[in-house]
């Protein structure tokens, strides 16, 4: 719910910003600005606003705030260990072993990429769409008004829009073609986000793959390089490129998947020769870092 209205939202400035005719700067610099500027506001509101932990949160009753802090420490308590002050907030929540076990987590790195690719056509058409939809003889005002699969579901939705918006030749079909590629651009972000949190039971680790996996936002540099003034009205070139960056996100998702079947499937013949005692032991042994552990399996 919230990111298609962030998507209008973005979209509305976005349109009164284009149509300023005069000024410093150019338009673009300005949007730039706007929407820079609107980030940081919400994010010092948010630091002001926000509670420290469960316990400090403002907006819950006090049996509520309980409740949520023995949430806070029953979740994933399974596969790490930690010690809690008052607030329900893990008093060791950031180490350094965290910072290196991120560093190190090759799942992370190998999704963020295709998760760039998968964003590419909604972070630049919340810009842009527009200016494409003006090309195709509309008025700008009229313009203006299970995880894994259903990744990989929302990214084949985005790639028929984006395969028929470059075959269409009627400007009434490129419409519902963006239309249909619309509907499947804002899916795989999202969803991402609760696949690597899911996948991610220490808190700290977790706080900074969620952090990092921000970088997916690239996706709005590469959109605003493609759709120029130089390639209208059609912007075939940029779409041909989106269509590619969205192929490669579809076999990323899939591979990345199949991955995780694979790793799920080596833990469990691991865990099929140990004994209770062994598994047990496994649990709760630290050698083996949170998902590390033969005894985390991956959502899929």
């Amino acid at each position: 719910m919230i990111i298609p209205l962030g998507a209008f939202a973005n979209a509305t400035i976005a349109y009164g910003v284009f149509h300023l005719n005069n000024g410093q700067l150019k338009n673009w610099q300005y949007l730039f600005i706007i929407e820079g500027a609107l980030t940081v506001f919400f994010g010092l509101l948010a630091w002001i606003l926000l509670p420290a932990g469960p316990g400090s949160a403002w907006f819950l009753t006090a049996e509520e705030r309980r409740f949520a802090a023995d949430r806070m420490k029953a979740d994933n308590a399974l596969f790490v260990k930690h010690s809690y002050d008052s607030d329900g907030v893990e008093k060791d929540r950031l180490t350094k072993r965290d910072f290196v076990e991120t560093a190190k987590d090759w799942k992370f790195w190998y999704v963020l990429a295709f998760n760039i690719c998968a964003s590419v056509p909604g972070q630049a058409f919340s810009v842009f769409l527009p200016l494409v939809v003006q090309g195709l003889g509309y008025s700008s005002i009229e313009a203006n008004l299970e995880r894994g699969y259903h990744i990989i579901g929302g990214i084949i939705i985005a790639l028929i829009g984006l395969i028929a918006t470059v075959t269409v030749e009627s400007s009434g079909g490129k419409y519902a073609a963006l239309c249909v590629l619309l509907l499947g651009s804002y899916v795989a972000a999202p969803l991402t986000v609760a696949w690597l949190s899911g996948n991610t039971p220490e808190p700290g680790k977790r706080s900074l793959v969620l952090g990092l996996n921000g970088f997916g936002n690239i996706a709005g540099v590469i959109g605003a390089q493609l759709y120029r003034a130089k390639y209208k009205p059609d912007y075939k070139i940029p779409f041909y490129i989106t269509l590619g960056f969205v192929a490669v996100a579809l076999v990323g998702y899939l591979s990345y998947r199949f991955t995780l079947a694979a790793v799920n499937r080596r833990k469990l013949e691991i865990m099929r020769h140990k004994s209770q005692e062994d598994i047990e032991k496994e649990r709760v042994d630290g050698t083996r870092y949170a998902d590390k552990k033969w005894t985390f399996i991956y959502g899929l």
